[in-house]
């Protein structure tokens, strides 16, 4: 409010008129100018902007600018003049003034240095010297365009004789592609030779296939992913009654029936996008009789894209195959039995002799003069009850390790016969002071195949694993004295990660394998025991135990001793449902 008032109070000054004592001309002549300095100060401004405006081209347009503020600056001032005469606002004036003198120091200071700058513009005589030049030039560049003609002409000249060197050239290919059509003759008949060899190999390899043993089919790949039978061998059709008629052009749905032919299209689906060979045994039920086949799938690839085309497919009947090691398997079984029958008769022979002990002391009790004691009588007949159930419960455990697999593979626990098997051996190997450490990770996922069968495996593993530990007891080590004797077996039952598999490891402390012996020990009659403990086909039928189940067996050496370990795959489908 200070500022404001000092701007525009007049007080304590008086106006410039009274310095003029007002004389009406001197007045009048003071108005007069100042008014008119001031409008044409006001209106050079406006005409130079303008005229920058519309010359975008002007060099130093923020010059005339410059000026422009400058002047506006002024007529202001002698705006100010005017109004001073009676009005002495001289703070004002003094302000304007001010900044009339700041633009106009800032003017002076600038267009100096652009002096220089400004002198070197061409004058009008330089631009008419440029203009000469210019015109010079045009004429260089029509007397080029008229020698530019002159080789145009030469060149059409060129033109022509080349083109008659060219007609000379027909000519002379003429004469080659009259040369060269007597040579492709030569090779179509050389061609036509090699297409005849080829035929006859064709021939051949058909008469193979036609004579193969095993089934041989082809299945065309379609773009949409569907399949068709694209031809079969006679082998095929003998093996299962389905004709070519039955068979080509169809899909395996449509030739094989809806679930079969699913399950079977399932494996082509497989095939094509592992992009890799598969191989797949299976059961077929039909007119009351079951078959086994191994049937194998290999791709075939479009050589241009890569696309999988086709699929060439084998299969072989393994039924005698696997009846043979059904037979193996039960005979191995039966031998199992045989080398536990002395383990058996010590485990009956126990409860036998308490039963013969109490029905014993019962008899004398009752033989006894004066009333008997019932109660005794009565805890020896619990006795009895009690050890008749465990002979009871032995017997048939063993019946029912004896019995055969079903045919079918079924769904089951595989904790079930991991602890039957432990129960069948573990007093056994008490008295052998052996110790048998169980651990089963409870709930297991459920594993198809023969619950039997993998009671079988776990047997011959843990027997197996006894063997090594009396080996080592017999024949002990020289570092024997740094840990305790031998006398532990380890069974462990869990699922790997994820759930989509069963381990089951049986490990032991005994004599171990020799060096380099991992990968040969499941080979059929190949053994590390002496000829009469063992044929050597124990671990080979666990092999195929295992594997028909769809898993794997592996032998891992320790550092003292070896452990066992069998892989069995959890279906998705399975583990969705348990």
């Amino acid at each position: 409010m200070d500022l404001f008032r000092l701007l525009f109070d007049p007080a304590p000054f008086m106006p410039h008129g009274m310095c003029l004592l007002w004389h009406p001309a001197l007045i009048w002549t003071h108005l007069v100018s100042d008014l008119l300095t001031a409008a044409a100060y006001f209106t050079i401004p406006a005409a130079l902007v303008y005229f920058v405006r519309r010359r975008t081209d002007i060099v130093f347009g923020w010059i005339f600018v410059l000026f422009s503020l400058f002047i506006f600056a002024c007529g202001t001032t002698h705006l100010f003049g005017a109004i001073t005469l009676w009005y002495p606002s001289y703070v004002l004036e003094g302000a304007v003034k001010a900044v009339t003198a700041l633009a106009s120091v800032a003017t002076a200071i600038v267009i100096w240095p652009l002096l220089p700058r400004a002198l070197a513009l061409p004058s009008p005589a330089q631009l008419r010297l440029i203009n000469t030049a210019l015109s010079a030039e045009v004429g260089e560049r029509m007397r080029a365009e008229r020698a530019v003609r002159e080789a145009n002409t030469r060149l059409e000249e060129r033109v022509a004789a080349r083109t008659a060197e060219l007609a000379a050239a027909n000519e002379a290919l003429r004469e080659a592609n009259e040369t060269l059509e007597r040579r492709v003759a030569e090779r179509t008949a050389e061609l036509e030779a090699v297409v005849r060899a080829l035929r006859e190999s064709e021939a051949r390899y058909a008469g193979i296939v036609q004579h193969a043993a095993d089934a041989i089919f082809v299945v065309d790949v379609g773009s949409d992913g569907s399949f068709r039978y694209a031809a079969v061998n006679p082998a095929l059709v003998r093996e299962t009654g389905l004709t070519e008629a039955v068979l080509i052009g169809r899909t395996p749905e449509e030739a094989l029936g809806g679930s079969y032919g699913a399950e079977v299209r399932g494996w082509f689906t497989t095939c094509v996008e592992t992009r890799a060979p598969q191989q797949v045994e299976h059961v077929v039920e039909r007119n009351g009789s079951r078959t086994v086949w191994l049937t194998a799938l290999v791709p075939v690839f479009d050589p241009e894209n890569g696309r999988v085309i086709q699929l060439v497919g084998t299969a072989r009947n393994l039924t005698e195959y696997r009846q043979l090691q059904e037979e193996l398997a039960q005979a191995a079984k039966l031998a199992t039995l045989g080398t536990m029958a002395a383990g058996v008769a010590h485990e009956v022979s126990q409860p036998l002799n308490a039963i013969r002990i109490t029905a014993t002391d019962c008899a004398l009790l009752l033989d006894e003069e004066g009333p008997p004691d019932l109660d005794y009588v009565r805890s020896g007949l619990a006795t009895i009850r009690d050890q008749s159930a465990r002979m009871g419960g032995i017997v048939d455990q063993m019946r029912q390790f004896g019995r055969r697999a079903p045919e079918r593979p079924q769904r089951f626990d595989p904790a079930e016969p991991v602890r039957r098997a432990a129960g069948l051996l573990e007093r056994h190997f008490a008295s052998a002071d052996i110790a048998l450490c169980l651990e089963i990770e409870e709930p297991l996922p459920a594993v198809t195949g023969h619950a039997v069968k993998l009671e079988q495996v776990v047997l011959n593993l843990l027997t197996n694993a006894r063997d090594a530990i009396e080996e080592a007891r017999a024949h002990p080590p020289a570092d024997s004295a740094d840990g305790p004797p031998p006398g532990r077996i380890g069974l462990h039952a869990a699922a790997a990660p994820g759930r989509a598999a069963v381990t089951i490891s049986v490990e032991d402390d005994g004599a171990g394998l020799p060096a380099g012996m991992a990968d040969r020990i499941f080979d059929p009659f190949f053994t590390t025991k002496a000829s009469e403990k063992g044929m050597g086909l124990g671990l080979s039928i666990c092999a195929s135990i295992v594997a028909a189940m769809g898993g794997r067996i592996e032998a891992v050496p320790l550092p003292r001793g070896t452990r066992f370990v069998v892989t069995l795959p959890v279906p998705a489908a399975l583990e969705s449902a348990a």
